[in-house]
């Protein structure tokens, strides 16, 4: 597992078990970057998620894999993709800040953050999509006069959507499925936080078992063990048959 210490990423689990996908997301990159949580708070979604993903190619490789039911026939499909797949149909995001005119307003806004995420809270939450717009959206004018934000017409708001969708195309994240026995074609999102977080978990799950066995055997402490490169921790464990 390269760019990432070993002991940190063990951490980085721990803590993050107990927190919402938004925090774990900055936690990885943080542990897998120079950059730290608040400064990845503060770049586009898909900045983010593009990190997200150049983590999960060099932690664990490029092999993705989905497992969906198929909403015409019911089949089963398993599938496997790779991160290039999802770089080539997702280009990177366009600076900003961008303008939108429609029915008659000038409309400035920027791609939102996870910072804008916290701000708005939850999307279950009434209003939460109009509370992240409004909070990306930094001027808006109708002819020479300021408009106040919150009483920008939804037509206009789908636009800033539309457009930052654009700009931003590694925030929305989805791979197209085939089902092999009927032939419906559908896409599916990809949770790209979720997905490397259930990868980190299981290596994390198993690198405890091998701490728990090689301590049980030579009485070394977790930091002796973790110190070890994965080779030498691996050869120990077929010594002893684990």
């Amino acid at each position: 597992m390269p760019a990432v210490d070993v002991a940190t990423l063990l951490t980085v689990w721990e803590e993050g078990s107990s927190q919402p996908p938004l925090t774990r997301a900055l936690q990885l990159l943080a542990a897998g970057s120079g950059m730290t949580q608040e400064e990845w708070a503060r770049v586009p979604i898909g900045e983010r998620d593009a990190g997200l993903l150049r983590l999960k190619e060099e932690w664990f490789g490029s092999r993705l894999e989905a497992s969906e039911v198929c909403p015409q026939c019911g089949e089963r499909l398993e599938a496997t993709f790779s991160t290039l797949d999802l770089q080539r149909a997702s280009p990177r995001s366009t600076p900003g800040p961008f303008e939108l005119n429609r029915s008659g307003f000038a409309v400035e806004f920027r791609l939102p953050t996870s910072l804008d995420l916290w701000e708005s809270g939850s999307s279950d939450v009434p209003g939460a999509r109009e509370t992240l717009l409004r909070g990306c959206i930094t001027s808006a004018r109708r002819g020479d006069e300021p408009v106040d934000p919150r009483t920008l017409p939804e037509d206009v708001l789908t636009g800033v959507v539309d457009q930052m969708a654009e700009a931003d195309p590694m925030a929305d994240m989805h791979v197209e499925l085939s089902c092999a026995l009927c032939g419906h074609s559908w896409t599916v999102a990809l949770d790209i936080t979720g997905y490397l977080w259930s990868e980190v978990e299981d290596w994390a799950k198993r690198l405890l078992i091998e701490i728990h066995t090689l301590a049980s055997a030579y009485g070394w402490g977790e930091a002796e063990i973790l110190a070890l490169s994965p080779n030498r921790r691996r050869s120990y464990l077929d010594l002893l048959g684990a």
